[in-house]
């Protein structure tokens, strides 16, 4: 495997397999991010004559990014993954999903959990935003502590630290403190017309105080500032509980899947 040290490295073997009608990806991050994997020291390619899987170290384990000419190329370079836990993010629905995902499970890797999108269209009306405040940089590290007790880390990947700063200062990330802890969060992210509601997250002793409320009703007002035609998010798949919620404010799901797949193999002693 080759450690790559900047987006230069990535190009000249990433765009190799693209060079078909019939590639397929799962990679969709933006130079800017693949940029600081590499300057984090996070990223290691796996090179085969006709695919590439991009490795992205993670808490213990890598997920899994592909680019490959085909899905035999991708089977072939899956193959050659040495012994480890790794995690990958497989969306789309249908056959076409169902084609990749056979490809991950002839390797040794299952379906860990299943998300499902759901959409809101419309400008949300003009609400009252609640007392949620924006984070200052200085309590990312907060946030990341209070994400790393509530979540999964396969299904949903805590940000990093550094990362949740840069959100800070971009002023979108939201939260609320309860007798000086914080006890919820909301990430966000507004692109023109359009909103992706990243994480929303309340501490499990905070539940039924109207902290999930404010933080929504928050976002929901900044969404209706910037004049937003469609909201997006992703929620685990069995989770109605969640559903409910998204549905009482107005979300619906889209048909849009993300297949968490995950193998893990103890290295040889």
């Amino acid at each position: 495997m080759e450690r790559l040290r900047d987006w230069d490295a990535w190009r000249r073997i990433g765009a190799v397999p693209r060079d078909t009608a019939a590639y397929t990806t799962n990679l969709y991050a933006a130079r800017e991010q693949i940029e600081d994997w590499c300057a984090a020291g996070r990223l290691h390619a796996l090179s085969t004559e006709r695919a590439v899987l991009l490795l992205r170290a993670d808490r213990g384990f890598h997920h899994v990014h592909h680019v490959a000419s085909d899905l035999p190329a991708l089977a072939d370079a899956l193959g050659a993954l040495p012994a480890g836990t790794y995690t990958s993010d497989l969306v789309g629905q249908g056959e076409p999903l169902d084609d990749v995902c056979a490809a991950y499970a002839a390797n040794g890797f299952v379906v860990h959990t299943v998300l499902q999108r759901m959409t809101r269209a419309g400008t949300p009306d003009a609400a009252r935003a609640d007392d949620a405040t924006v984070a200052a940089p200085d309590e990312a590290a907060e946030v990341v502590a209070l994400l790393e007790r509530l979540l999964d880390p396969f299904a949903e990947p805590v940000p990093e630290v550094a990362a949740l700063r840069r959100e800070a200062l971009e002023e979108r990330l939201l939260i609320i403190r309860r007798d000086g802890a914080i006890v919820g969060m909301l990430l966000y992210e507004i692109k023109g017309r359009a909103a992706h509601l990243r994480l929303w997250h309340v501490d499990d002793n905070a539940r039924g105080l109207g902290v999930g409320r404010r933080l929504m009703r928050n976002f929901l007002a900044r969404c209706a500032q910037a004049q937003v035609q469609r909201l997006v998010l992703w929620v685990i798949g069995d989770n109605e509980r969640s559903i409910a919620i998204y549905r009482h404010y107005g979300f619906a799901p889209d048909g849009l899947l993300d297949r968490i797949m995950i193998r893990h193999e103890e290295p040889h002693r």
